[in-house]
C-alpha cells in the first residue's frame, strides 16, 4: 500500500530542488574559457564561421526512452520498469523537436512526480544498481554520511554535473526527515532519490554552452554538456560514470577526441537500439499495431502481422547499417529483403526455412524495391479498405525528400467521388478531380503520381495487376522527378536524387537534435553532405560525422 506522503517534505524541501533559475544552471560546468574552442574556418571539413549560426541553445525534455533508458542505467531493470514518463507529444513530425518547444502540461507534470516515486520505491527495494555507484546503500546500518555519498554520488551521475554544496545539503534533509518520519534508512533513500528524478536537472538536457574562445559570437557546449548530448543522440541514456569523467578531465575538447568517444559508443548494443527508436519514429513503424484494415477484404491482417511488417523494415535497416556498414540508399531501392512465413505469404514466396526472419531476393514480376516494396509503408500509408496515392506520396515528398507539403485549404472537400457499380474506376481516375483543380493541384501533382505509381500493391501491400477490375496504369511524371513507372524505377530516381541524401542528414537533426534545421546552419550541412556523399552515404560515419561537427557541438545565446 503506498505511504501517504508528508507535506513537509514533498513542499518545503521538494521545491528549492525543482527551481531551476538560469543563472545557477549556467555556472555548473567548473570550466574556465580558455579551454579549447571548435575547430576554426579552414581545418578539415569545417564550415566558413562567417556564414555558419547555430541554433540557441536551451532546455530539452527527455523523451520516454530517453528517461526509461536512464532509469535503466542508473538503476536497474526493477525500476525501469516501474518508470512511466509522461507521453511524447510530437511536433513537425517529431518528438525531439515537441519536446524541446511544448511546455509540460499540470497532468505531466504531476506523473513525473508519479513515476519518480515508483521508480524510487523499486531501485529502494532492489539496491544492487545504485550500490555500484554508492556501496554504502548496502552495508548493515548506513547512516546519515550515507545520504551525502548518494547525492554527492548518485546525483552528479542522474544530473550530469557535480552537484554544490547546497545542493547536497538539501537532499541529505529530506532523506533524514523521511527517515525520521518512516523510521528507516530505505524510506530516506526512497524520498532522496524522488527528489533527484523530479528535479529538472534529471528531466531536462540543459544545453546552454560557454563563450567560445575561438568565436566570441557563439557559444560551445561544455564537456559535460557535450557529453550528455552525444550519450542521449547514440545511445538513448544519460552518459555513463567514464564519460562525465572524461568530459570532466578535457578530452571531449577536441575534434578527434569527439570522434573518438562516438565511435566507441556505436559499438555498443544501446546505439543499435537507438538506431531502431529512431527509424521506427521516422517511418512510423511504431503506429502499426493500431492500423485498422477491413476484416471482409484482408482477414489475414492481424497485429501479429502488423509487427512482422515493422520487423521486415527494421531487418534491413539493421543489415544495410550494422552487418554491412554500407549505402543507406540501400533501404530505398534494395532488390532483397527480410521476411518470415506471415510476410513470405503476403507476398506470395516460399514459406522460408526455420522460424523467425531469413533475407529473400524480392520477386522480379512484382517490381517491389526496397522500403516502397514493403508492407510497412504500403499498409501504413492507406486507408482500411482502399489504396491512398496521396498518402503514400505524401510520405515520400516529407520523409524521404524532406520537403514540406501545406494542409489543405479550409472547406476543400477532400472526399474522393463515390464508386458507381455501373462505371468502375481505378484510383487514377478518381483522383483526377484532385489533380485538375486549381485549388488542389498545386501539392496534388507532386504527391499523387508518387503513389500512383505504386498502386500494383493494394492496401495491405499485397501485389495486383487490377484495380476495380480494371488494369492498372503505373505511369507516373513529376516536374523534378521526371518519367518513372512502378516502384523500382522511382527508387532509382529517388536514391539519384542529391534531395534523398540531404534529407537523412536532416532527419537526423530533427529527431536527433530537436529543432528544423536553420539557414544558418547551411553551411555546416553542406560539410556533412559532402562528407556523407563521398563515403559512400554509410551511417555510422554520418553519425560520428555530426557529433563532431560545429552543428553539434555550438549553440548560440539561449532565447
Amino acid at each position: 500500500m503506498m505511504r501517504s506522503i508528508p507535506k513537509a517534505i514533498t513542499v518545503a524541501s521538494c521545491l528549492t530542488l525543482l527551481a531551476c533559475p538560469a543563472n545557477e544552471v549556467t555556472d555548473t560546468s567548473g570550466e574556465d574559457e580558455t579551454s579549447a574552442g571548435l575547430p576554426i574556418a579552414g581545418s578539415d571539413g569545417d564550415p566558413d564561421d562567417s556564414r555558419f549560426e547555430p541554433v540557441p541553445g536551451g532546455l530539452r525534455r527527455l523523451l520516454r526512452h530517453h528517461y526509461v533508458g536512464s532509469i535503466r542505467y542508473l538503476l536497474g531493470d526493477e525500476a525501469a520498469a516501474a518508470a512511466a514518463p509522461p507521453e511524447d507529444y510530437p511536433l513537425h513530425g517529431f518528438d525531439a523537436i515537441g519536446a524541446a518547444e511544448l511546455a509540460l502540461q499540470a497532468s505531466a507534470i504531476e506523473q513525473c512526480e508519479t513515476s519518480a516515486r515508483a521508480v524510487a520505491t523499486a531501485a529502494a527495494g532492489h539496491r544492487e544498481r545504485l550500490a555500484t555507484f554508492v556501496p554504502c546503500v548496502n552495508e548493515a546500518g548506513p547512516d546519515a554520511s550515507c545520504y551525502a555519498a548518494v547525492a554527492a554520488e548518485f546525483g552528479r551521475l542522474a544530473w550530469r554535473r557535480p552537484l554544490g554544496e547546497g545542493e547536497v545539503t538539501t537532499l541529505v534533509r529530506i532523506a533524514e526527515d523521511a527517515r525520521a518520519w518512516g523510521d528507516s534508512f530505505a524510506v530516506g533513500l526512497e524520498y532522496e532519490l524522488m527528489a533527484l528524478l523530479q528535479s529538472p536537472h534529471f528531466l531536462y538536457m540543459i544545453e546552454l554552452g560557454e563563450p567560445d574562445v575561438d568565436a566570441p559570437e557563439r557559444r560551445r557546449l561544455t564537456g559535460l554538456e557535450l557529453a550528455a548530448r552525444i550519450s542521449f543522440f547514440l545511445l538513448g541514456r544519460t552518459p555513463d560514470a567514464e564519460l562525465l569523467a572524461a568530459a570532466e578531465a578535457g578530452e571531449l575538447e577536441t575534434e578527434a577526441q569527439v570522434r573518438a568517444a562516438a565511435a566507441a559508443m556505436l559499438r555498443r548494443p544501446e546505439a543499435r537500439a537507438t538506431l531502431t527508436n529512431f527509424y521506427s519514429e521516422l517511418f512510423l513503424l511504431r503506429d502499426l499495431p493500431t492500423i485498422s484494415k477491413s476484416a471482409e477484404l484482408f482477414p489475414q491482417f492481424s497485429p501479429a502481422l502488423a509487427g512482422s511488417m515493422a520487423q521486415e523494415t527494421l531487418h534491413l535497416i539493421d543489415q544495410i547499417v550494422w552487418e554491412q556498414d554500407g549505402d543507406i540508399r540501400g533501404l530505398v531501392d534494395s532488390e532483397f529483403t527480410f521476411v518470415d512465413a506471415a510476410l513470405a505469404e503476403l507476398y506470395g514466396l516460399p514459406a522460408p526455412d526455420g522460424p523467425g526472419f531469413h533475407a529473400v531476393a524480392l520477386p522480379a514480376e512484382q517490381g517491389r524495391a526496397g522500403l516502397l516494396g514493403q508492407a510497412s509503408f504500403l499498409a501504413r500509408f492507406a486507408h482500411p479498405a482502399m489504396t491512398s496515392p496521396t498518402r503514400r506520396g505524401q510520405f515520400i515528398r516529407t520523409r524521404l525528400l524532406c520537403g514540406i507539403i501545406l494542409p489543405p485549404p479550409p472547406g476543400v472537400d477532400t472526399h474522393l467521388p463515390p464508386d458507381d457499380p455501373d462505371k468502375p474506376q481505378t484510383m487514377r481516375d478518381k483522383l483526377q478531380k484532385h489533380m485538375s483543380d486549381d485549388t488542389c493541384a498545386g501539392c496534388h501533382r507532386s504527391m499523387d503520381p508518387l503513389g500512383l505509381t505504386l498502386e500494383n500493391y493494394d492496401a495491405l501491400g499485397r501485389y495486383r495487376t487490377l484495380d476495380n477490375g480494371l488494369p492498372i496504369d503505373a505511369a507516373a511524371v513529376t516536374d523534378d522527378l521526371g518519367e518513372f513507372a512502378g516502384a523500382r524505377e522511382l527508387a532509382a530516381v529517388l536514391a539519384a536524387d542529391p534531395r534523398t541524401a540531404a534529407c537523412v542528414i536532416k532527419n537526423f537533426v530533427r529527431g536527433g537534435l530537436g529543432h528544423l534545421e536553420t539557414f544558418g546552419e547551411l553551411p555546416a550541412l553542406d560539410v556533412l553532405e559532402d562528407r556523407f556523399v563521398t563515403g559512400g552515404h554509410r551511417v555510422q560515419s554520418l553519425l560520428v560525422d555530426l557529433v563532431a561537427s560545429p552543428l553539434f557541438r555550438a549553440v548560440a545565446a539561449p532565447r
